[in-house]
């Protein structure tokens, strides 16, 4: 009897759960929905508003929103936030025109970091051939799994080395599917930010970075965090920099 019950009050709560977020959604997509007609009537400010709003949960749709709030910056003039919106799509997919468009401001506003460098090309080919690529490679690592399958069936001695080598090639794998996450882009928001040697308010300046420079950055630890900017690795202070996500 109670079993039963327990049984209705987590059906009841998880059906409860699941209709709340399908609601939510629904919501969601209404909001973009309207944002959208108000971007199509040229009511930039107000589709900016409901934009920024729905931008942290509408995760299928944020490069479609990304994109809009880059061309509305654009339109205010504002355009920090253009290079935000823009190096934020171009960190998970890189293209040559977001490329050349975060150049050309980079080269009107002198700021560095925006440069299409030997990176950028090799990016455009990993994400042209990212689905055939990334398939051969599973199809060779699961034959290899069949080959040593086959072999066990048949009682035949499997050799560690065979399947490390098979661990391996799975880990360069998953590598390689998560290429761009390693390239980690912030954008300088200071007035001024100061490169320095070490991570110390007394350590002498490498660089001074100006408001819009955009660094390479990998490791936080406490005010600081390490970066790379033209070649040269340093430490600027965290309150000095936006991470581009």
């Amino acid at each position: 009897m109670q079993a039963s019950l327990l049984n209705k009050i987590i059906f009841f709560a998880i059906f409860l759960l699941a209709f709340c977020q399908s609601a939510y959604s629904q919501i969601d997509r209404k909001q973009i929905k309207m944002a959208d007609s108000l971007f199509q009537a040229n009511r930039l400010l107000e589709a900016e508003k409901i934009y920024r709003l729905n931008l942290p949960n509408a995760l299928a749709e944020s490069e479609n929103i990304k994109l809009k709030l880059a061309f509305i910056s654009k339109a205010k003039n504002d355009w920090l936030s253009e290079l935000y919106f823009l190096s934020s799509i171009h960190a998970r997919q890189n293209s040559l025109a977001i490329a050349k468009r975060l150049e050309e401001i980079g080269v009107k506003r002198n700021l560095t970091g925006y440069e299409v460098t030997l990176i950028d090309q090799i990016e455009w080919i990993y994400f042209a051939l990212f689905p055939y690529v990334t398939g051969i490679l599973l199809a060779l690592g699961l034959y290899g799994v069949l080959i040593l399958l086959l072999k066990f069936r048949r009682r035949r001695r499997l050799r560690k080395i065979q399947i490390m080598y098979l661990m391996a090639y799975f880990l360069l794998i998953l590598l390689f599917a998560n290429f761009p996450g390693f390239l980690r882009y912030g954008i300088i928001t200071s007035e001024k930010a100061y490169l320095r040697e070490f991570a110390s308010a007394a350590a002498p300046v490498k660089q001074i970075l100006q408001k819009g420079n955009r660094i390479n950055y990998w490791n936080t630890k406490d005010v600081w965090v390490t970066c790379l900017q033209d070649g040269q690795i340093g430490y600027i202070k965290v309150n000095d920099y936006s991470p581009i996500d």
